[in-house]
């Protein structure tokens, strides 16, 4: 039997829209860190299974066409126009703040 695939569902699922989808710092060899986004539900894997971390300007792009976990924050349009405008064009690098002593 043939089953017939039916483009009933216009929207996409976007990862930063879901409630999952938190930003983590990671930090590097010279007291600096870079912003990552990370799934709190653990969908993003690698191939090996280690957890896949995605560079914060990127997230904008990753959209799924179904995922279980996906809990929305709210309107998806209005949200991904503003996070798209608002989203750095590249990996920026942070100071970490000086910790007293």
């Amino acid at each position: 039997m043939v089953e017939t695939i039916t483009a009933d569902r216009t929207t996409k699922i976007y990862c930063a829209n879901c409630i999952h989808c938190k930003l983590v710092r990671t930090f590097t060899d010279d007291d600096k860190y870079v912003l990552r986004v990370r799934c709190d539900a653990g969908k993003w894997r690698k191939k090996l299974g280690d957890e896949k971390f995605y560079k914060y300007f990127t997230v904008a792009r990753r959209a799924l066409d179904d995922c279980d976990a996906y809990t929305p924050m709210g309107e998806s349009k209005p949200f991904m126009k503003e996070l798209r405008k608002n989203l750095p064009i590249k990996d920026e690098v942070y100071d970490t703040p000086d910790q007293p002593a």
